[in-house]
């Protein structure tokens, strides 16, 4: 793989960016928000930050020094799609059940395609995803019930999300990721408390999201 992979994995990263955030919005099951997408300044700046993020995953997954063509391919792909998971989550706080569902699917059925981590390690990934996503909703409820939170922090789709990662990255990579994501989340919490807002809830998912690219573009070298 060469520079022309390069180039086409940032072109379609762009087009395939430009485009998705024009189209988020009929990912959405509630007819408020399928009715009325974004538009004007947000619209533009939804679909420049989107283009630029799939644009950066795309020449990332497919750099000559990363994997051979097919498992190149399996990794944009991903990338795209957990990007978009990202957007909606941005937007609307909403990580779109008819993405992220058949996406848990199809990482399952492709868990031999890649070089570097076996089946077993997919699998174990999957295990240790289920049981973070139970150890997050358990330490949710007990500190909303103690600071009198009105939900939870982690919702349901970032849960699914949890689970699609440990699928994709596998053991051990997904605590890796997980890790980088809290961290991650960690500055939009900080702020939040310092400005008195430390009750208030932001979108998780794109924080998990960054957390777990870093270890699915860059496989063995963050973890």
């Amino acid at each position: 793989m060469g520079v022309f992979w390069v180039v086409a994995g940032i072109m379609s990263g762009v087009a395939f960016g430009w485009f998705a955030a024009g189209w988020q919005h009929y990912l959405y099951r509630n007819p408020e928000h399928r009715e009325n997408p974004a538009s004007g300044r947000k619209l533009l700046v939804m679909r420049g930050g989107l283009a630029l993020a799939c644009a950066t995953a795309g020449g990332l997954a497919l750099r000559p020094d990363h994997y051979d063509p097919g498992p190149a391919v399996v990794t944009l792909a991903f990338s795209f799609v957990l990007l978009v998971l990202a957007s909606t989550d941005f937007e609307r706080r909403i990580i779109p059940s008819v993405v992220s569902y058949p996406s848990i699917l199809v990482a399952g059925a492709l868990c031999w395609a890649w070089p570097d981590r076996s089946a077993l390690q997919v699998l174990a990934g999957l295990v240790v995803a289920l049981a973070v996503v139970v150890a997050f909703f358990a330490f949710g409820m007990l500190v909303a019930a103690v600071l009198r939170f009105r939900s939870r922090p982690l919702g349901g789709g970032d849960a699914v999300l949890i689970v699609l990662l440990g699928l994709l990255l596998g053991w051990p990579a997904i605590m890796t990721g997980l890790l980088y994501g809290v961290v991650a989340a960690g500055v939009p919490g900080v702020i939040l408390t310092v400005t008195g807002k430390g009750r208030e809830f932001f979108s998780y998912g794109p924080y998990l999201v960054l957390g777990g690219l870093i270890p699915l573009l860059f496989p063995g070298n963050f973890v």
